[in-house]
């Protein structure tokens, strides 16, 4: 559940009243952790850290590089350097820290997510007013269209011959 930010200030203000976090917890009907990390959230980073966040926001990976570096360098838990960063999940922070030892670098640079649709390179213009790129882009998708085609051709080949030898044996 997502919560607004007249809700949050109400929470943080009611435990800045001095009341535990636990009884805060219970008088908002929230999670202790979230009463916690609202405060911590709060005390660093004024209302901006609190607010919800109405996109999801793009980190580059020279930006995730550098928050993993300071982390190890200076031994930070996730939650510290959320915080120290600005950023609303330290799970975010592990996802980075485990593609980053699996995949290095190229684990850090955001994936297209989405949906990949099997539009054809192909386009209308005459082969001269293509750019090289374009030409590039073409010959791929069409090599890979002929090798389709052949393992299609094989396939159906392969079934054709099956059908026969179970065919000749029922006679």
């Amino acid at each position: 559940m997502r919560y607004d930010l007249d809700f949050k200030i109400k929470v943080i203000a009611y435990y800045k009243q001095g009341h535990s976090g636990h009884a805060t917890s219970e008088k908002f009907s929230v999670n202790p952790r979230f009463v916690s990390k609202w405060v911590e959230q709060y005390q660093h980073g004024g209302i901006d850290a609190i607010k919800p966040k109405v996109d999801r926001t793009k980190y580059s990976s020279d930006f995730k590089y550098k928050v993993l570096a300071v982390m190890l360098s200076e031994g930070l838990s996730q939650s510290e350097t959320a915080l120290r960063f600005t950023i609303s999940s330290p799970a975010l922070i592990s996802h980075w820290h485990n593609a980053y030892r699996h995949y290095g670098m190229s684990g850090l640079t955001s994936k297209y997510k989405g949906s990949n649709p099997m539009t054809s390179p192909i386009t209308d213009k005459p082969d001269e007013d293509k750019t090289l790129a374009e030409l590039k882009r073409e010959n791929e998708y069409l090599r890979a269209e002929n090798a389709y085609l052949k393992k299609l051709d094989a396939l159906l080949r392969a079934e054709e011959q099956a059908d026969k030898k179970q065919g000749s044996s029922k006679d």
